[in-house]
């Protein structure tokens, strides 16, 4: 015999209901998440920029973070057991290079010697706001940091003391995809020379 629906399973089907659709929206915007992680890493910059012009340091002349020197190649396992360090990319890594030794075309050679290797260019090589003594790779965000370290320990291999440093946030003239804006330094300007 059939009765009448309760105040009780009303509530239970709403709540199994509303549950379903919690359900349904967390997988929804967990995939969205997903693909825009997916895409936003293997995304690269299309060029642009301003045309050059001098970038603007936040403080104190340089562009950010306390100056490390550039650890030994990556990739290697840690010793205390973690993971290893992921594996530097080149093709596709969004770069800009500053001009801080004074050298005319300084940095249009060097950013054109990286594109060939598969480097893209986000801005015009354009001028240091200072004169840099050493050549510093500032990286963008945290996983550019391997970019950044391969940069120093490969392309600049023949310099000593290349700093690598975490670029603070909207620093001023450097197009916002950069992943590693390059500060040629005086040290750099006399190995071309020789």
């Amino acid at each position: 015999m059939h009765q009448p629906p309760t105040n009780r399973s009303f509530y239970l089907s709403l709540g199994a209901s509303t549950l379903r659709f919690a359900i349904i929206v967390a997988l929804v915007i967990g995939g969205i998440v997903v693909i825009d992680q997916a895409f936003s890493a293997s995304s690269s910059g299309d060029g642009g920029g301003d045309g050059g012009g001098a970038t603007v340091p936040p403080t104190g002349g340089t562009l950010g973070g306390t100056g490390t020197s550039a650890p030994g190649p990556t990739g290697e396992t840690a010793t205390d057991g973690t993971r290893p360090e992921p594996s530097p990319t080149v093709v596709g890594v969004r770069i800009a290079v500053f001009n801080g030794a004074g050298v005319s075309g300084l940095a249009g050679d060097t950013q054109a010697r990286l594109e060939e290797l598969g480097y893209i260019a986000t801005q015009d090589p354009a001028d240091a706001p200072t004169p840099y003594p050493v050549t510093t790779i500032y990286y963008n965000a945290p996983k550019d940091r391997v970019e950044a370290d391969y940069l120093a320990n490969s392309f600049f291999k023949k310099l000593d003391g290349v700093e690598v440093v975490r670029l603070e946030p909207d620093t001023a003239d450097i197009d916002p995809s950069t992943q590693v804006a390059i500060f040629l330094g005086n040290d750099y300007a006399t190995l071309k020379a020789s």
